[in-house]
């Protein structure tokens, strides 16, 4: 019954958010299984209430392969553990207090990152930070879309670190643990305690740091932290899906403090490094895909290396299921719900209609012969998003934006594909454009 449950939880880790995995499903036992049910432990009724609206079809999923068919599924709730006698703890001494222990993927390393042009300078920041800690790059700063791989370098700086330093203290966790942590504490009159266990730290690792923005007594206690450790000459090493000036509701000292040390990006990744990333990912889970569903792929899914490797895992657990070999017409039919050309559904109005109300613009603003910056460059984002998405000629583009030659779309796309290598802002107007438009 457990081995069949920790087979359900590995398919599981495959397809669910790191961070949702090791907070959410992880903590899951099984306590019976019969021809019709399952019956599963979860931690609290919250952990409960967060899984059925989240992740209660993947659990269903993952059993139903796994039993050989469909199990209606039971939450049982864990009966509370008697509170333990604490022993108070030193303030400070010698013995420095030990971070809490922390879960890491252990195919999260640096040997796994599949590397290209999106996310090499991310990437070699990444491994200087976890050879030499607290030295050249502190704080480092990664900052990126969803899904492009910055859980991944973080978990790699940890795994490295504390394979070549064993005894140090090193703390990974995302930006909501924290709060949490600092809110059970507070609560329990532990704030003494909670401060010694970040403040002592050798190595500190946060998830997702824009999620601090608007809570002042988090930012005030990380402010803190971040001080006592950097002043030590402690590694932190931050991630977010912003640039820190970007972040709305961030105070100006923290944002100050995430841009003082290095700063890289990671951009979406180009065809060639999701062909090698597809590789390397079906290598690693034992699957043999053919070179053209492995383009097929690569081509189809634009948003993110996490949709990838699900559409990847989709197309691999259809072909067991059904027990027909993989090819491109089977990789077609199972995709074609989810992606059926998506990008064809999108059309030029659609992404002027989206560019106008991003940037607060008027309608005919794009179409108009106005040079000003103001303009000018949601104009020539717009024509980069339409050369990018649509199957629309370089003339009829230009021609819905004011009767424009294809030499100015050209250009347009030109300039705006070199600016998204080095203006931060012009990579998060376009990110945010995307979202909106759901790709």
């Amino acid at each position: 019954m457990h081995q069949f449950w920790d087979t359900c939880k590995k398919e599981l880790e495959r397809q669910i958010d790191p961070h949702n995995f090791i907070s959410h499903i992880e903590p899951i036992t099984i306590s019976g299984i019969t021809d019709s049910e399952v019956t599963l432990v979860v931690p609290s009724a919250f952990s409960q209430g967060w899984i059925e609206r989240n992740h209660l079809r993947d659990i269903a999923e993952a059993i139903s392969r796994g039993a050989g068919g469909e199990r209606k599924i039971s939450f049982v709730v864990a009966a509370p553990r008697a509170k333990e006698a604490r022993t108070p703890l030193p303030v400070k001494t010698k013995q420095r207090k030990t971070a809490a222990p922390i879960r890491l993927n252990p195919l999260y390393t640096f040997t796994s990152f599949v590397r290209g042009k999106s996310n090499e300078f991310a990437y070699a920041s990444a491994l200087q930070a976890a050879v030499n800690p607290g030295a050249k790059y502190n704080p480092l700063y990664l900052y990126g879309g969803v899904g492009l791989g910055k859980t991944h370098l973080l978990q790699s700086i940890s795994q490295l670190i504390l394979d070549k330093h064993p005894g140090w203290s090193v703390l990974y966790l995302s930006s909501d643990q924290f709060v949490t942590q600092m809110i059970s504490r507070m609560q329990k009159g532990q704030m003494e305690e909670f401060r010694n266990t970040f403040r002592n730290l050798d190595v500190l690792l946060i998830d997702d740091i824009q999620f601090i923005a608007g809570k002042p007594a988090t930012q005030e206690e990380f402010f803190h932290t971040f001080n006592e450790l950097f002043h030590a000459g402690k590694q932190i090493v931050i991630t977010s899906d912003q640039f820190p000036k970007d972040i709305k509701k961030l105070e100006d000292r923290l944002r100050s403090r995430f841009a003082s040390g290095l700063i890289a990006d990671i951009q979406p990744p180009d065809l060639e490094t999701k062909i090698a990333i597809i590789r390397t990912k079906a290598e690693t889970n034992g699957y043999k895909l053919p070179e053209d569903v492995i383009h097929f792929l690569a081509e189809t899914v634009k948003s993110n290396i996490r949709e990838l490797e699900g559409c990847m895992a989709r197309v691999v657990a259809f072909s067991s299921l059904k027990g027909v070999p993989i090819d491109l017409v089977l990789a077609r039919e199972v995709l074609h719900d989810v992606y059926s050309n998506a990008q064809k559904h999108i059309g030029i109005p659609q992404i002027q209609k989206t560019i106008t109300e991003y940037f607060g613009l008027k309608p005919n603003d794009l179409k108009s012969k106005n040079r000003s910056r103001n303009l000018a460059v949601p104009r020539q984002i717009a024509m980069y998003l339409c050369r990018e998405i649509t199957d629309e000629s370089l003339p009829q583009i230009g021609k819905v934006f004011g009767g424009r030659d294809h030499s100015t779309v050209i250009h347009a796309h030109q300039k705006i594909k070199k600016e998204i290598e080095t203006n931060t802002k012009i990579y998060s107007d376009i990110t945010a454009v995307k979202k909106m438009l759901e790709l």
